[in-house]
């Protein structure tokens, strides 16, 4: 038995029943189709079907029809037809999916699927979703007073979860790919943070949020990649940090260097390490969670800093884009270090290296006092 890679999905062939077998998975990660491969190869040895999960089950009831073998009872799927398919097992599946169970998207797509199941109930039927009802969810988030951006995030997910509902088999069609996104042009927002008014935010937040905030403003990561950030990869000697594909957005390598007026702040918290985890910030001895904790704490705390309307955290890395700019700073270095998930690749990017030396001169020349505060709201005045 041997997992090897075809284009972004995993193939295996496997001996079974006196024959070997090849198997194609959608597992992008080694890992997950070995447990596949294995989960099915125990099964089939044992006769007994049962304790497949649904991602092996699909696989294997693939590859029995795929070799004209007739279905074990256990893999039958005569029942599961008859078993309602509702929103929250969808979601189950969905979660447990290969390639959505490690994506660093996972906690955006499990709080916007809890708005799905507080609107519609977790026993909602699945095949009973469809365009009127995708239209009408939109509305009435957008009354309870939910951003445009917002609710367009809670149906990507439900989309994805269609997405994977359709490769395993279980619905024909994905109706989330039929409804228009909202308009988000009323909810645009044009921020720079003053140095000054930075550091009078910073005075406001607790000690232990302090770290994560200077991070984001001093090398304009997302939220996610600032709070997920690990020991491995940050190289303060190098001063650099080093972002794998599953640790972004943008699905590809990355690097960050480190500012030196970051580099005191990140050894100091480097110095405290909990037990279980090598996560770098913390909080009461546990990974801090960037949504529950991080986005409550940042809007009650930095509005006691009186600007208005109030900066939101991901504002940090619109002023790193500005000030990045007012330094002077190459256009193609400034989009190597922020990345943009929605943006394709140009030719320089592709076929243009920047190398490490580049990323920290560039990083050392940038300063931080660029003029007032200003904050722009399309829906504002």
């Amino acid at each position: 038995m041997a997992v090897k890679k075809r284009g972004k999905k995993r193939h295996f062939k496997i001996r079974i029943f006196g024959k070997e077998v090849g198997v194609v998975t959608q597992a992008r990660l080694k890992s997950e189709a070995e447990r596949i491969e294995m989960a099915i190869f125990t099964a089939c040895r044992a006769g007994d079907y049962r304790g497949l999960d649904p991602v092996s089950r699909e696989v294997c009831v693939r590859m029995f029809q795929n070799q004209g073998w007739k279905l074990p009872p256990d893999l039958g799927t005569e029942e599961k037809v008859e078993e309602e398919l509702t929103l929250w097992k969808g979601i189950e599946l969905c979660l447990k999916y290969p390639e959505i169970k490690n994506t660093p998207n996972r906690e955006r797509l499990e709080y916007s699927f809890a708005h799905l199941v507080e609107k519609w109930g977790k026993d909602f039927p699945v095949k009973s979703t469809w365009i009127p009802q995708i239209k009408e969810y939109q509305i009435n988030r957008l009354n309870d007073g939910a951003a445009a951006a917002t609710v367009n995030k809670e149906k990507a997910a439900l989309s994805k979860m269609f997405q994977v509902l359709m490769e395993l088999r279980l619905v024909d069609v994905n109706p989330a790919r039929l409804v228009k996104n909202l308009s988000e042009k009323s909810g645009e927002r044009q921020v720079y943070i003053s140095h000054e008014d930075f550091q009078k935010i910073l005075g406001f937040l607790p000690v232990w949020f302090r770290p994560i905030a200077q991070t984001a403003y001093y090398t304009g990561m997302w939220r996610g990649e600032v709070v997920y950030l690990t020991r491995k990869r940050v190289n303060l000697k190098k001063r650099m940090i080093y972002l794998g594909p599953e640790d972004v957005k943008e699905g590809q390598w990355k690097r960050v260097p480190i500012h030196k007026d970051l580099v005191p702040i990140l050894e100091e918290v480097m110095k405290v390490q909990a037990i279980g985890t090598d996560h770098i910030f913390l909080h009461n001895g546990a990974p801090v969670t960037h949504r529950d904790q991080l986005r409550w704490c940042w809007d009650r705390k930095s509005a006691k800093a009186g600007l208005d309307p109030h900066p939101r955290f991901h504002d940090l890395r619109h002023t790193w884009k500005t000030n990045a700019r007012r330094s002077g700073m190459h256009p193609e270095i400034q989009e190597s270090i922020l990345g943009h998930s929605t943006r394709q690749r140009s030719v320089s990017e592709r076929y243009g290296r920047i190398s490490d030396q580049e990323l920290l001169q560039a990083i050392d020349l940038m300063t931080f006092d660029h003029g007032e505060t200003e904050i722009w709201v399309a829906s504002e005045k």
